[in-house]
């Protein structure tokens, strides 16, 4: 089977590791795989892509104005003109474009990744999609209403614990570390309101968009400057988020990452806004669900030990069991049983 996976700059930021094993378990059991990717400074492959090598890469760029749509399609053809093409799979929003463009041409499936219910909400029997790949249950169960049970199928992230190479700079006692921070402001806020009074904790924020100078001068009104981080992505810091003590996710539209399944493998407690989409996160059991409140439940992880080993632990197990990287190969295989 020759597989083209296109894969946008932003889903590589994000996932470059989860992405690499996908590349290596599809070679490893006999498939060909290509890869289309933006393209990179003077077109020199990004030192993540070492794990890869062997696969051929193809850039081109994303995403292009539609005068520049046909120019790229035809580049693409002849970098392409000797490959047997069995399936194309689009990583990303911008590969959405040019798998679209592709499927034009070539009579080989598209397939789409589906990482958050935004995502699984714009799936049309219309599409050029043949089949959308869900990262979990629930999102496979709404595309499966909208375009049927065939052209949907779970394939859930894959993790893998992370390598602790350094440290957290810091001489708190505890550390929180809170993933997109800034996509849901009115909850970061009452999250650094809570925790106002940990006096012993150090905050780091993943701190992007348009809430970020909101934000920076809410820190400023507390007089938290000395014991918060705004950091802008982090994804390349997955191994100083690993060793946090309490790990939150504020944001409802926060798109399923490796980066949290990581968190949990780490058994690292885990507390967050009711996000659509993510059922690894089971209130009371492998996650503490906020509603209206944070405070309650981020001094409980932070002063129960009790409560905080419970939901660590079994946010673990479940990740070891439904979201291995192992796991997430062989649901994408079977994801082209029918071609």
């Amino acid at each position: 089977m020759s597989v083209v996976m296109i894969m946008s700059q932003d889903r590589i930021d994000q996932e470059h590791a989860m992405l690499n094993r996908l590349v290596v378990g599809l070679a490893n059991d006999g498939n060909q795989v290509v890869r289309i990717v933006p393209p990179t400074p003077h077109d020199e492959p990004a030192v993540h892509e070492r794990a890869v090598s062997l696969a051929k890469r193809i850039t081109t760029p994303m995403p292009v104005s539609m005068l520049l749509r046909n120019t790229r399609k035809d580049e693409l053809i002849h970098a392409l003109e000797k490959i047997d093409i069995t399936a194309i799979v689009a990583f990303g929003k911008d590969a959405e474009q040019v798998a679209r463009d592709l499927s034009k041409v070539y009579d080989a499936p598209v397939l789409q990744e589906v990482v958050s219910m935004q995502q699984a909400k714009r799936a049309k029997k219309s599409s050029h999609v043949w089949r959308w790949l869900s990262a979990t249950h629930s999102l496979e169960q709404t595309i499966t209403r909208t375009v049927g049970s065939d052209r949907s199928a779970l394939v859930p992230l894959g993790a893998v614990p992370s390598h602790v190479t350094e440290s957290v700079p810091t001489n708190a006692n505890r550390c929180v570390s809170v993933l997109d921070a800034a996509s849901n402001y009115r909850n970061t806020e009452k999250i650094l309101l809570a925790l106002e009074k940990e006096q012993n904790v150090h905050v780091f924020l993943e701190c992007t968009g348009k809430h970020q100078s909101k934000l920076t001068k809410q820190i400023q009104t507390l007089h938290m400057q000395d014991r918060v981080t705004c950091m802008r992505d982090m994804a390349s810091l997955r191994t100083l988020v690993t060793q946090s003590d309490v790990v939150v996710v504020p944001s409802k539209t926060m798109p399923m990452r490796t980066l949290l399944l990581e968190v949990m493998l780490a058994s690292i407690p885990v507390i967050a806004t009711e996000i659509p989409g993510f059922d690894l996160l089971i209130d009371e059991e492998t996650a503490l669900i906020a509603t209206d409140s944070w405070a309650l439940p981020i001094e409980r992880v932070l002063h129960d030990r009790a409560t905080a080993s419970r939901i660590a632990k079994n946010g673990a197990t479940l990740v070891r069991e439904k979201y291995a990287s192992a796991s997430q190969i062989a649901a994408f295989e079977a994801a082209f049983t029918l071609i």
